[in-house]
């Protein structure tokens, strides 16, 4: 008996013994012999509400949601995932599945049964051919960090701990987007476990209506992400730049409100080189220099980038915000992607500014597409509108879509949002619970301030849980398709959610119109599902 299965036994044997001293009523959801069974056949392991890492183990990123479910399955290879998603439907319980546990709207976790895939999370990189292989909870530092050492990249995620199965479910924005598209535009193919346990890859020549659909879908849909082929493309050092503006008197609102319309003017859609990616952001900041005590803090204008290309090209590209009235040039590097997606959002300081040993505070967030030019007076309503922040945590950011996001064909995938100008984005955070009504009442003001502005449509990696007609906001005219694959690929109705896909409505409830989907579409659905063949009823024998 080789050592890795006494190791199991013993942890299994253990476990045992733990949960026959628990209560009869810890066992009311799940009866105590279905959760042996299930762990017998585990790799990974099962966690249950009064287990010493319960409490830990069930929190998302996010400390503002605090759901309790009834069992965590940790999965530590593929084949655990079948075994979870088995046992909650044989109990008949609700599940979840997470990977990072991001979800700005708390759907990474939930009652019922919490599947945890955060250790498939292998990223292999074949640097001839340019492919990576990565599994659904490989967080970016890992992947970031293996593209750096070979010299390779696919657009990725600003913050580290994202992983990759969520983000690229929902289109997937990151400091390179312009440049190289979406992170879901760089898909080769994925595998993806539906609810009765069997495997598919969704590529362009198999399952194509589930590649289009689960790339800008929203994951918990129609079935587990269990991995992901990227393309890769060559990428040497990259010119990164930071500008900055003060917010304290009337000229300086002056000169931000002069910086935004010559963004606009100069740097938006149509006028935003392929090469040059930013991000504009409103937050408070100690000052404008290193080293600085981090309070008292003020408002700033920031704005920020990367430019795919030479130092001299990429300060060229930008020279004309630096010679704007009231521009800090705080610094420009050339550098590798890899440190400079860290140095945007980190120096001199932190966007929100807290010191390195600070909890993470409870958040709220919401995001608006722009797609048609603001007036001066707009520009500076944004602006006067933030310094009125409830706390210095606040933070009002603005993603520059164009180039290679702008200039894929609806039809290629499900990510809609191809001719926005921009993602506007309005975080606010606190940390007691006294300031918890302030700061959504200010995030309420925005969203009825940004109203005049926006085109109906919001970044689906950014929902909220009382967003009212999600499915038009989210996906657009894609809504309907999407429904028509999850009826096909998830006939059951096992995954489900709060926002998950469904029909389209009718304004005011009931049967919504009817809609035609497009002939390609039409033609996808109608192919059979193509199950991957090294997948086999076999391989779920021992839990069957």
């Amino acid at each position: 008996m080789s050592l890795q299965r006494n190791r199991k036994l013993v942890r299994d044997t253990a476990l045992f013994r733990h949960w026959e001293g628990l209560a009869a009523s810890a066992f009311d959801p799940i009866p105590l012999p279905q959760l042996k069974a299930a762990q017998a056949a585990l790799q990974g392991h099962i966690v249950l509400p009064g287990d010493p890492d319960y409490n830990a183990d069930r929190q998302l990123f996010n400390p503002v949601f605090n759901a309790y479910p009834v069992a965590i399955v940790y999965c530590a290879v593929e084949s655990d995932v079948a075994i979870a998603l088995k046992l909650a439907q044989d109990v008949l319980l609700p599940f979840t599945v997470r990977s990072g546990g991001h979800c700005t709207a708390g759907f990474s976790a939930g009652y019922g049964v919490l599947i945890d895939v955060s250790a498939l999370d292998e990223a292999t990189i074949d640097a001839v051919a340019q492919v990576a292989t990565v599994g659904t909870g490989c967080p970016f530092s890992k992947l970031d960090l293996a593209l750096d050492q070979a010299g390779l990249h696919v657009p990725g995620g600003e913050c580290q701990d994202v992983c990759i199965g969520g983000y690229l479910q929902g289109g997937g924005y990151g400091f390179t987007s312009v440049t190289f598209g979406m992170n879901c535009d760089n898909v080769i193919d994925m595998r993806v476990m539906l609810a009765d346990g069997r495997v598919v890859t969704a590529s362009p020549t198999a399952n194509t209506d589930l590649w289009w659909a689960m790339r800008g879908g929203t994951g918990g849909n129609f079935g587990v992400l269990l991995s992901v082929r990227y393309q890769l493309r060559p990428l040497g050092d990259v010119f990164g730049w930071a500008l900055i503006w003060p917010l304290q008197s009337t000229g300086d609102f002056d000169n931000a409100t002069g910086a935004l319309m010559a963004l606009q003017s100069g740097y938006m859609l149509a006028n935003l080189p392929q090469a040059l990616n930013i991000q504009v952001s409103l937050c408070y900041q100690p000052g404008t220099q290193p080293g600085l005590p981090l309070e008292p803090q003020q408002p700033y204008l920031m704005v920020r980038g990367l430019y795919v290309g030479s130092q001299a090209d990429g300060q060229a590209a930008i020279q004309p915000l630096c010679n704007l009235p009231g521009a800090i040039v705080q610094w420009t590097a050339m550098d590798s992607y890899y440190n400079l997606n860290k140095a945007l959002l980190d120096q001199p300081y932190g966007m929100p500014c807290l010191p390195p040993d600070s909890p993470m505070p409870c958040e709220d967030k919401a995001s608006r597409y722009v797609t048609r030019p603001l007036a001066a007076a707009e520009w500076l309503g944004l602006l006067q509108y933030f310094v009125t922040a409830p706390n210095e945590l606040t933070y009002f950011y603005m993603e520059f879509y164009g180039g290679a996001i702008n200039a894929v064909q609806p039809q290629a995938n499900a990510f809609v949002h191809r001719n926005s100008a921009f993602n506007a984005v309005l975080d606010v955070f606190w940390f007691d619970d006294a300031h918890k009504q302030a700061s959504q009442d200010f995030l309420l003001g925005w969203m009825d301030l940004m109203a005049p502005m926006w085109n109906g449509e919001i970044y689906q990696n950014y929902p909220r849980p009382d967003q009212p007609g999600y499915g038009a906001a989210y996906w657009a005219d894609a809504q309907a398709g999407l429904y028509a694959v999850k009826l096909k690929y998830d006939p059951t109705h096992a995954f489900r959610f709060a926002q998950e896909v469904g029909p389209v409505m009718s304004p005011g409830g009931g049967i919504g119109p009817v809609i035609e989907l497009p002939a390609w579409l039409q033609q996808w659905l109608q192919q059979p599902i193509v199950y991957d063949a090294r997948w086999t009823a076999q391989q779920l024998q021992p839990y069957q």
